[in-house]
């Protein structure tokens, strides 16, 4: 009985000595629990604060674009849902550190050996790659109808005219892309480009296949952080498409290759924020007298092909003619003979070799809002180009108003 009586006595204690532990142990939790709420809320608070405070900024340096602004609210905007998009835009666009998050979440999928962060491939030999999955056929088949309307006017015209299509850098770098991606996408793409050009009776040129062939030789035809040609893969292209003209292209020797620049990083490397990827280099392909010809740009104007001044800048690619703008003439005071290019921002390496033989005027209907027409009628072109990377024809770019004028 005594046995039973002190092991009665243990037990009871054993009880009070785990429920007293269990008790610290809530109490610890709790507060714990309390502490990190309360830092939970002040970092929100703080982050709201802080987007509150910081004035809107109109453009992303890092990724060369113009940055989303706050969406005004109105009951039709509110009832038709298009207020809340914009303002997650806003929020997306504007977030405090948002640079940095970018290149966190990058690392992050790149340790989880995702491959790809923010729809760009880190590809073989660090090349970043922006995926294209799908494009919207419709656009892509609209927008070549109204180019192919338009050279058939303008061959009517007397004009000659040459339509050329530049790949993408998914569509050329099959040899450095896992094999989990395909080319089915991107040959899906061609097909329709092939036919409907076939379908209207104009025969273009295709730019994706030569530059293919030289990427795959292990040519630096495309940037690696960027979506655009080099230098010396806008050089291929111009050499492709002048066998398609007919006339004779300047040979690569008769330019003086400059490196202007070992530390560019492009707008696909800005969207991936992979920032242990190394820089690009930038080439100027210079011949004599190209200091003398002027490009104006309507709002500002500068001796050269170059403006310098962008390779102090993230954005090193607008050392070429300056960057975007609706217009662009480069002009040599000669009588040279007339190119009108009707093109995107591919066109811009591109220019330095045409201009050497050329006076251009260089129109973009992403900004360009007038008549393509009036201006080969009112102002005497010898050559009409119309060069388009592949992502602006599948896209709603304004090349409708390429057909504006013609009858």
């Amino acid at each position: 009985m005594i046995k039973e009586k002190h092991s009665h006595i243990d037990a009871d204690e054993m009880q009070h000595f785990y429920l007293g532990i269990e008790e610290k142990h809530a109490k610890e939790n709790k507060g714990l629990n309390t502490v990190l709420t309360a830092l939970f809320f002040v970092f929100i608070f703080a982050f709201a604060v802080i987007f509150w405070i910081l004035p809107d900024k109109d453009v992303s340096e890092a990724e060369n674009r113009a940055l989303a602004s706050a969406p005004e609210l109105s009951f039709e905007s509110l009832a038709n849902g298009s207020f809340t998009k914009d303002f997650a835009s806003y929020m997306a666009d504007q977030f405090p550190a948002r640079g940095f998050f970018v290149n966190l979440k990058a690392v992050s999928e790149a340790a989880l050996l995702k491959g790809e962060n923010n729809g760009v491939i880190f590809a073989k030999n660090g090349y970043l790659v922006k995926r294209f999955d799908t494009v919207d056929e419709d656009t892509l088949k609209e927008n070549i109808k109204y180019i192919c309307d338009f050279a058939e006017y303008a061959k009517k015209e007397g004009i000659d005219v040459t339509v050329a299509a530049a790949g993408r850098t998914a569509d050329v770098a099959h040899s450095v892309l896992p094999q989990i991606y395909g080319t089915d996408s991107s040959d899906n793409t061609w097909k329709i480009i092939d036919s409907v050009f076939s379908e209207n009776g104009i025969e273009y040129t295709d730019l994706k296949t030569p530059l293919a062939t030289l990427f795959d030789e292990g040519e630096y035809v495309y940037y690696k952080t960027d979506h655009h040609w080099t230098s010396y893969g806008a050089y291929s292209a111009y050499r492709v498409i002048c066998d398609k003209m007919g006339i004779e292209p300047a040979e690569i020797t008769s330019f003086r290759r400059e490196t202007v620049s070992d530390s560019f990083y492009g707008t696909t490397w800005s969207s991936a924020g992979a920032g242990w990827i190394d820089p690009d280099t930038v080439e100027f392909f210079r011949f004599d007298g190209d200091d003398e010809l002027t490009t104006d740009r309507g709002d500002e104007s500068f001796e050269g092909l170059y403006k310098d001044s962008f390779l102090n800048e993230k954005d090193k690619y607008s050392a070429f003619l300056g960057g975007n703008a609706a217009r662009i003439d480069i002009t040599s005071g000669r009588e040279r003979e007339k190119l009108l290019v009707v093109k995107d921002s591919f066109f811009h390496s591109v220019a330095p070799f045409f201009a050497k033989d050329f006076d251009v005027t260089a129109l973009d209907l992403r900004y360009y809002t007038g008549s393509v027409a009036d201006v080969f009628r009112e102002e005497g072109f010898d050559r009409i180009l119309i060069l388009m990377n592949v992502e602006t024809l599948g896209e709603e770019s304004g090349l409708r108003r390429i057909k504006m004028g013609i009858s």
